[in-house]
């Protein structure tokens, strides 16, 4: 599936992670243009959407978290599709999804944890929301790169040293 020239893992497993937006995608017709995709920082626009939407807004997001479960990794085929090396790239991004996902799971335990203590002490959609963008910060390298989290993204040329980290065991056969 691609979403804005974004490919999103994990969609079969989890169909009803965003499968309102995904059809809604599917039906348009897709744009392709000569020009890079624009790079997202979603940590950024998260802070500012946080810092300008309405409480009423902020009480739907944190509804969605509840709804639609664990973040799914995403990435740029584009950024697989130009590298030197897309056989590795691919095989790499598939281990580290592995990985992503386990973490993705443990993270939204907590993400489910914060929301609940935060509207037991009666505190502002806002808070809960800024408490969870810390959570997030916290999270690895490999997370905040399958989730675009102050990076660019798990198959970005700059990300390439740290794809290698997250996947120490993976045996490139296509040398």
């Amino acid at each position: 599936m691609n979403a804005n020239s974004y490919s999103v893992t994990s969609y079969v497993n989890r169909m009803s992670n965003g499968a309102g937006i995904a059809a809604k995608h599917a039906s348009q017709p897709q744009m392709h243009s000569s020009q890079p995709a624009p790079e997202i920082d979603n940590r950024e626009q998260y802070v500012k959407y946080i810092n300008s939407a309405s409480e009423e807004k902020l009480a739907g997001s944190i509804d969605a978290i509840k709804q639609y479960g664990p973040p799914i990794a995403m990435f740029r085929m584009s950024d697989i599709e130009k590298a030197a090396n897309s056989e590795e790239m691919h095989g790499r991004i598939g281990r580290a999804i592995d990985h992503f996902e386990v973490e993705a799971q443990q993270y939204h335990i907590q993400e489910l944890a914060i929301i609940k203590a935060g509207e037991q002490a009666g505190k502002s959609s806002k808070k809960i929301l800024m408490e969870i963008v810390e959570l997030r910060d916290q999270q690895s390298e490999l997370f905040k790169m399958g989730t675009n989290w102050g990076s660019k993204g798990l198959a970005h040329p700059e990300n390439y040293e740290k794809l290698i980290a997250a996947t120490p065991s993976y045996v490139n056969y296509y040398v």
